[in-house]
């Protein structure tokens, strides 16, 4: 089952440029501990633009122009779409932030857990857009710091 996060609370961004670290740098930072890619829905043509880590994330292949949406939605968990695309829906409606994790089908059929933040933007001379992050988790791995053997008899 999905999890849903709404009406965000989107708080004070955290401003690297007092500590001499540009916005750039920061999302570099992001990036490199766990993969992540930024979209972009035009609303008013519905056209869904994604970064290389987006395609990479959903197991497709990188394509030029706006994304294959058939294609994004047959790597989507099918129990999942539904409430994905109601968050987006919502959030172009009530120009809300919205936050979900959802899941992914991977090569193997098997699923992994992503999670996307998004936003609805203004956009002049039109009904506006949604922009977004999405990233993947990653599998915790259950650790024992000290285990003490049994003694051979």
């Amino acid at each position: 089952m999905p999890l849903q996060f709404d009406l965000l609370d989107s708080g004070a961004f955290e401003d690297g440029s007092a500590l001499g670290i540009s916005d750039r740098e920061i999302v570099e930072l992001l990036a490199a501990f766990r993969p992540l890619g930024f979209f972009r829905i035009e609303l008013d043509t519905g056209l869904f633009y994604a970064t290389s880590e987006i395609y990479h994330i959903f197991g497709m292949e990188l394509v030029d122009g706006p994304m294959d949406m058939r294609e994004f939605r047959a790597h989507l968990h099918p129990d999942d779409l539904p409430t994905l695309m109601a968050a987006f829906e919502r959030a172009a409606v009530h120009h809300e932030m919205y936050h979900k994790i959802y899941r992914v089908r991977r090569a193997d059929k098997s699923y992994k857990y992503v999670r996307s933040v998004g936003k609805f933007r203004h956009k002049p001379d039109c009904s506006g857009e949604i922009v977004g992050v999405t990233y993947e988790f990653f599998e915790r791995f259950r650790t024992v710091a000290f285990q003490q053997e049994q003694p051979v008899t």
